[in-house]
């Protein structure tokens, strides 16, 4: 996508460079810069779409980390004009509101300072939204922006028009794409694909985000062997079970319960990690079902409490202790093994480090 990006642009010319350097000298007006002549299309766009909490964000920020490039400046050439030209490859960004386009245009900016150790966010015009527009499509095109990544899409993306010049809308994302001819990627949850079947949503709207390919990222089916491998670790490495409770049953309790989702299994080993209760193969199944229970805002999304025993009745026979009647006592919970708390301790610092999936 960067490299056809390019192809497409070659915002790059010396006679474009040369207008961007007078507008800084105060020689030219920003309305009066045009594009580059060799503007051969609007760019490409790709929709990553998965349920929230299975790792899009960092699936695509593993990918963009082998593209880091900072404080990259072109020497100055020929082909530059004789000047130091910076070039960032990508940048991302997050739709946090909608209610004004101006947080999101200055969040562009922000990333490209971030990139190079500028300052051009303070520079920023306030007047009008046409005159930020007009900035940032400036300042992409002067670093030699390769692609703009934009997460959480769903939130901006309705089929309701509106005449709030202000508002950050699907509608502006467009124009913003058919402006900056800079591939974009946009990453959202299946609210996206909703939008795009109502009746009043712009045909244009899923063609251009989706020019180059939709991609969807599906949960873990119950025989998958990655999750087979994730419930693994995190029942006997985090919560340190015994290898001989991992039955089928509770397998299939917990992919009930997750539904296959990394983020689901991970907030529910969290909340078991952290009770009091030295977790049995007896009280097990309970257990798990109330971290379920726990971990879900929305009681739509709590699942009906599945009705299974992970040791039947001979079983329990045989391993139940025979209580003395003359020292029989309240029970207790068992003291927790000081190897095992250290150990705890250390996973419940480690899941904190690593529990925002996106």
């Amino acid at each position: 996508m960067i490299l056809v990006g390019y192809l497409n642009r070659h915002p790059k010319t010396d006679d474009y460079d040369k207008y961007l350097h007078d507008i800084d000298a105060g020689k030219q007006s920003i309305k009066n810069v045009p594009k580059p002549p060799s503007f051969l299309d609007a760019g490409t766009a790709m929709l990553m779409v998965g349920r929230s909490g299975h790792g899009k964000t960092k699936e695509v920020d593993k990918i963009l980390s082998c593209l880091d490039l900072k404080h990259h400046f072109h020497p100055p050439s020929e082909e530059t004009g004789w000047r130091r030209v910076p070039q960032v490859l990508w940048i991302k960004v997050f739709i946090k509101s909608t209610s004004s386009k101006r947080p999101f245009l200055l969040s562009i900016i922000n990333a490209i300072d971030e990139k190079l150790g500028s300052n051009l966010a303070s520079r920023l015009p306030s007047a009008t939204v046409g005159d930020e527009i007009i900035y940032v499509i400036k300042m992409c095109r002067m670093v030699g922006l390769g692609m703009i990544v934009v997460d959480d899409v769903q939130f901006v993306l309705n089929a309701n028009k509106t005449k709030d010049a202000k508002k950050l809308t699907n509608e502006f994302l467009e124009d913003l794409y058919n402006d900056l001819g800079i591939p974009m990627f946009f990453i959202g949850t299946p609210e996206v694909t909703d939008l795009f079947s109502e009746k009043d949503q712009p045909e244009q709207t899923e063609r251009r985000l989706i020019s180059d390919g939709l991609f969807r990222v599906q949960d873990y089916t119950s025989d998958s062997a990655t999750w087979k491998e994730l419930v693994k670790a995190t029942m006997l490495n985090f919560l340190g079970l015994k290898r001989d409770w991992l039955t089928d049953k509770l397998e299939s309790m917990l992919f009930y319960y997750c539904d296959g989702n990394v983020s689901k299994l991970k907030r529910l080993t969290e909340f078991l990690l952290i009770q009091k209760e030295k977790p049995t193969k007896a009280n097990l199944p309970e257990s798990i079902y109330r971290a379920h229970c726990e971990t879900h805002i929305r009681s739509e999304s709590i699942k009906p409490k599945l009705k299974i025993k992970l040791e039947d009745s001979t079983h329990e026979r045989t391993e139940k202790p025979v209580e003395d009647t003359v020292t029989k006592k309240a029970a207790e919970p068992l003291p927790l093994d000081p190897k095992l708390q250290v150990r705890n301790e250390r996973v419940k610092a480690l899941i904190k480090q690593d529990m925002e999936v996106e």
